[in-house]
């Protein structure tokens, strides 16, 4: 197992060092906006799970995450709870 990773780490390397500097520049904006992608929609998914399992509108509750810190939306789903069906 542990060739596997060193032939991964001197694949890795010889890659880079055969880029030039704006092909890695642009290598390290593309996994940057992939992080950003992935970061934004787990907190688009997390909202949207915790709202509907509530029986909340989940639209709602995805845009207050937009506009103050989804960790403080996620508690204060947390602290209401369910909605009362009537």
């Amino acid at each position: 197992m542990e060739a596997i990773f060193l032939g991964m780490e001197e694949a890795i390397i010889g890659l880079l060092a055969g880029m030039s500097a704006i092909g890695v520049v642009f290598l390290v904006i593309a996994l940057a906006t992939l992080g950003l992608f992935f970061t934004l929609f787990f907190r688009v998914l997390i909202a949207y799970w915790m709202a509907k399992n509530r029986h909340r509108d989940p639209l709602g509750w995805v845009l207050l995450s937009f506009c103050f810190s989804p960790l403080l939306t996620w508690i204060i789903l947390l602290i209401v709870g369910d909605a009362d069906k009537k």
